[in-house]
């Protein structure tokens, strides 16, 4: 179950990169407009949680409350990804909204994402779950798993880190591009 679910999280961070690199950074740079800066904003803190959920839920074998620290990651990025729905549409008018595409995306995204989550969190035993047990089982997790994981983890640091200082610097000097300033 954890490999079929890491899989799923990896081919959700490749589409997931599709989204946010490709498409908020760099093709509608959604940091350098004003009416976007909120949704850039929920971008940020959901690539910050990403990685805590990655790191929780798929490289370590957690348990108790460190299980329950990715739990609670988790459960707040999907409030991001919710309050993001809601800003959409606003911070995407002056920019012609979302293409049909990207909705198909966000949607496949979220597949992915419940049922990788769904899968890796039915694996954990039932003792992981009491909040008196070790922060990390005895057993590690399966090689591949752990690996996926690993891999994907410097790349979605970096992505987080991109999220942030872009998202820190002036709406003046934020990179606009002719035509999308």
């Amino acid at each position: 179950m954890n490999e079929i679910a890491s899989i799923l999280l990896a081919v959700y961070a490749v589409a997931g990169a599709i989204d946010g690199i490709y498409l908020h950074l760099w093709k509608y740079r959604l940091f350098a407009h004003e009416a976007s800066r909120r949704e850039h904003h929920l971008h940020t803190i959901h690539t910050v949680l990403f990685t805590i959920v990655v790191g929780t839920l798929y490289v370590a074998p957690s348990a108790g409350l460190l299980l329950w620290a990715g739990v609670g990651a988790l459960a707040a990025s999907f409030v991001v990804a919710v309050l993001d729905v809601l800003e959409e549409r606003d911070a995407r008018a002056s920019l012609g909204g979302l293409t049909p595409r990207e909705y198909a995306l966000h949607v496949g995204l979220t597949a992915l994402n419940a049922a990788s989550v769904a899968l890796v969190l039915a694996a954990r035993p039932a003792a992981a779950w009491s909040l008196d047990a070790p922060v990390l089982l005895d057993a590690a997790l399966p090689e591949l798993s752990r690996t996926i994981a690993l891999n994907l983890l410097p790349g979605a640091v970096l992505t987080a880190l991109a999220h942030v200082v872009l998202g820190l610097r002036p709406v003046a000097i934020r990179f606009a591009r002719p035509g999308l300033a």
